[in-house]
């Protein structure tokens, strides 16, 4: 439940093959490390007055707000002049001090950012340790009835391949021509070796705790072995890894092994060969794990772009791209509803006397003008944006005030529709529906989830017959459900449908959310 689904990129993704890598610029490594130590040593960090001769008065009370917004606890208030650093803990001055060459040509608020980017994705680096890529060369193409010919295998301990595991087998159906074409193996070849299932615990004694990795897993080499492995012990325990979701995350690219391994620069050995490949992909991995730390990277901290975007219009300096590119990001969200960065610097600049920087009204012409914020901030109205829409779906609720509420239920399901790619003219006279997979990029103030169950969600029969996949997708349907509310989210059970017990509410409980009692006849 605590994981993003679906296709959903924040702002900075969507752009991130245009952003820099916070750790490629030395001074927000530089910067970084001197935050992190001050904030593990609970000293304080106040950034010097950036007012004067320089320009980019107010700068330091974005900043501020910056370090603020990214859970800083100890940032006072800028006044008068800062001592130089390295004084002392505990003495009346700060622990760090921001200043203006702490900077290089890109500024100081985007190297601030940047350094509060790399401490904060230090936590979202989720490449493993140790793991087995393994892969299988088969008699044919068929999960469900092949049969093993080689097993290859890599252990890998922090990056490096550190053993190796390599076996013929021989299997128990004829190796096809086609597989023959590609990996080069006939029944000749193998007829002396041994069959899977005596090989099985020496691949298992292999493995041990380490988790099981491979290309496209799921649908090919994990079933295999799952299949050719049941009833020998050992395989129930087992946890797999699939490269493959990982890959399609990060490129549009061909996602085959022999594409990524050519893509990365990586010795591929003997294409199709069950060891070259397993070698290959485990190589594969450190470079996938590497560029999703890169994207990580690149695209934390999406929540600090108000005041990323107040920081760069107090700060004079250089057009540069990337400036320019996540100014012109940034901004939509210091002007819009959700923001708060406009007020906190009106009520920093007032406490300092209306003399630390530019008014309000000048940083809002800045970023673009208050007809921008007030278009930003309005409240949007359903009427206007969907007419047609909203008039059939009124003239639905008024046809008939006196009907009861199974009435009126049974003719709002005679008259709905879903709602299609082909827009709304697909059923003029009916109120259309959006699935839970159409509501991408929707927000609706107040969700409410209806049968939230064990004969709903998850379903009677997929928990008593443990389909996990049915279970996940379940869980999936109801994370989406949920994150598309604003402002009010309602999740409700019944005790009994037509009679039956409903079987309790698994999926409530996971969530340790209480039970209300709402009457007997409330949904």
């Amino acid at each position: 439940m605590s994981q993003s689904v679906g296709p959903y990129r924040n702002a900075l993704e969507e752009r991130h093959d245009e952003l820099s890598d916070p750790a490629a610029i030395p001074e927000a490594v530089r910067l970084a490390e001197r935050l992190g130590a001050a904030i593990a040593g609970e000293r304080s960090i106040a950034i010097e007055p950036l007012g004067g001769g320089g320009g980019g008065g107010g700068l330091e009370i974005a900043l501020r707000g910056m370090l603020v917004a990214a859970g800083v606890r100890h940032v006072p208030a800028t006044s008068g002049v800062l001592e130089p650093q390295g004084v002392a803990p505990g003495s009346a001055h700060p622990g760090e001090v921001l200043r203006r060459g702490d900077c290089g040509e890109q500024g100081l608020a985007l190297t601030l950012f940047k350094a509060l980017q790399l401490l904060h994705s230090e936590a979202l680096d989720t490449a493993l340790e140790r793991y087995v890529a393994f892969d299988f060369e088969t008699t044919d193409k068929d999960a469900e009835l092949c049969e093993v010919v080689e097993i290859g295998a890599a252990r890998v301990v922090k990056g490096e391949i550190v053993d190796r595991f390599h076996r013929l087998v021989k299997p128990y159906r004829p190796i096809t021509p086609g597989a023959t074409k590609v990996h080069g193996y006939t029944d000749e070849a193998v007829r002396g070796e041994r069959s899977f299932a005596e090989i099985w615990p020496e691949f298992r004694a292999f493995i041990g705790d380490d988790v099981l990795i491979a290309h496209n897993g799921q649908r090919f080499d994990i079933p295999v072995l799952r299949r050719l492995a049941a009833g020998h012990g050992g395989v129930e325990s087992l946890v797999f890894y699939d490269t493959l979701p990982l890959v399609r995350s990060l490129s549009r690219d061909s996602a085959k092994l022999e594409h990524l391994a050519q893509r990365f620069g990586i010795d591929t050995g003997r294409a199709h060969h069950a060891v070259d490949d397993a070698v290959t992909l485990a190589r594969v991995y450190r470079e996938l794990e590497r560029q999703r730390g890169i994207r990580a990277r690149k695209a934390v901290l999406v929540n600090l772009l108000d005041y990323l975007g107040l920081a760069l219009a107090l700060e004079p300096g250089a057009a540069s791209g990337e400036r320019d590119l996540l100014f012109n990001v940034a901004k939509f969200y210091t002007l819009g509803r959700y923001s708060d960065a406009l007020a906190f610097y009106a009520m920093e600049r007032d406490r300092a006397g209306g003399t630390g920087g530019p008014s309000v009204e000048d940083v809002i012409e800045r970023l673009g003008g208050r007809a921008l914020m007030n278009r930003l901030r309005a409240e949007p109205d359903p009427a206007q944006r969907y007419p047609a829409a909203v008039a059939r779906l009124r003239g639905l609720m008024d046809a008939d005030a006196s009907a009861t509420l199974a009435d009126s239920i049974d003719r709002l399901l005679e008259r709905v529709a879903l709602s299609t790619s082909e827009g709304s003219e697909v059923a003029p006279d009916r109120v259309n529906l959006l699935t839970l997979h159409s509501t991408k990029g929707l927000e609706f103030s107040r969700v409410y989830i209806v049968g939230v169950e064990d004969y709903q969600i998850p379903g009677y029969r997929e928990s008593t017959e443990n389909r996990e996949a049915e279970i996940q997708e379940a869980r999936r349907l109801l994370y989406v459900g949920m994150t598309r509310a604003r402002e009010r989210l309602v999740l409700t059970r019944v005790e009994r449908r037509f009679g039956m017990d409903t079987g309790g509410s698994a999926f409530l409980e996971e969530m340790g959310l209480k039970e209300e009692e709402i009457g007997e006849r409330a949904l």
